[in-house]
């Protein structure tokens, strides 16, 4: 006959609790592209691979009320995590939103199934920047970064009020900014493209530029979009390696 310790499965159902909170705040594995059962699925294998390589010990609990105290914890916990390492995704995200806006081509939407309407550029950022963090060990460093976090974290002794609000607002900051660089040259070539078109437009008036604007300016981002893709690639890279590197020290606390 088996037996099962109550403790030993409070412990395996905390961490559950952990991860899935986690893989759901995460685009990659979460919000785009991802159906729900997969993300139940994933959060399902990544706890119990956790379980077998972590040192948890069981956890006795004498109330539903402590139970209840001890999963809100896990919840927050792996909804800050993930919602720190979320900000890498939103940098890539936000600059494809800007260079869609600024291109002309803010009008091409992708359409998702369970998911929130969305610009193909937009789109093609996410995907990039998801295959850059694979590239550079995202993935190895989330499982490592979760398994550590049990040792410095342990099971409901996370503490919210305990955070530092200046460390988000900095994160925010961060993430805008970096997505505002890389959609820089995107930004400077459909500035200088209006600039010429006004000119052109005050010195020939019989040029009709609201008909020559649009397909110019599409024509003018694209190039820029596609001739600036290694520059992004390389402001993106430096980013993401920097940003896994402060995700891993959050969790080790």
């Amino acid at each position: 006959m088996i037996e099962l310790s109550t403790g030993y499965l409070i412990s395996a159902f905390l961490i559950y609790l952990r991860v899935l909170s986690f893989v759901i705040a995460v685009p990659m594995f979460g919000t785009f592209f991802l159906p729900g059962f997969v993300r139940i699925y994933l959060s399902f294998a990544l706890a119990f691979s956790i379980l077998a390589f972590s040192d948890v010990r069981p956890i006795e609990v004498t109330t539903s009320s402590q139970l209840i105290s001890l999963a809100t914890a896990e919840v927050l916990f792996g909804f800050t995590a993930g919602f720190f390492l979320r900000m890498v995704f939103d940098a890539v995200f936000t600059a494809g939103e800007i260079i869609a806006l600024h291109s002309g081509l803010g009008f091409l939407m992708m359409f998702l199934p369970q998911q929130p309407q969305t610009t193909v550029l937009a789109g093609f950022s996410a995907l990039l920047g998801s295959t850059l963090f694979l590239t550079l060990g995202g993935a190895e460093a989330v499982f490592l970064g979760l398994s550590g976090s049990y040792s410095s974290v342990p099971l409901g002794s996370f503490d919210l009020y305990s955070l530092n609000g200046e460390v988000f607002l900095r994160l925010f900051y961060e993430s805008f900014s970096t997505g505002v660089k890389i959609a820089l040259p995107v930004l400077i070539a459909a500035l200088l493209t209006n600039i010429i078109l006004a000119v052109v437009n005050r010195f020939i008036p019989q040029i009709n530029v609201f008909m020559v604007g649009l397909p110019l300016q599409i024509m003018v981002g694209l190039i820029v979009f596609m001739l600036s893709l290694p520059v992004m690639a390389l402001v993106l890279t430096g980013y993401i390696r920097n940003h896994i590197l402060d995700f891993l020290k959050f969790l080790g606390g």
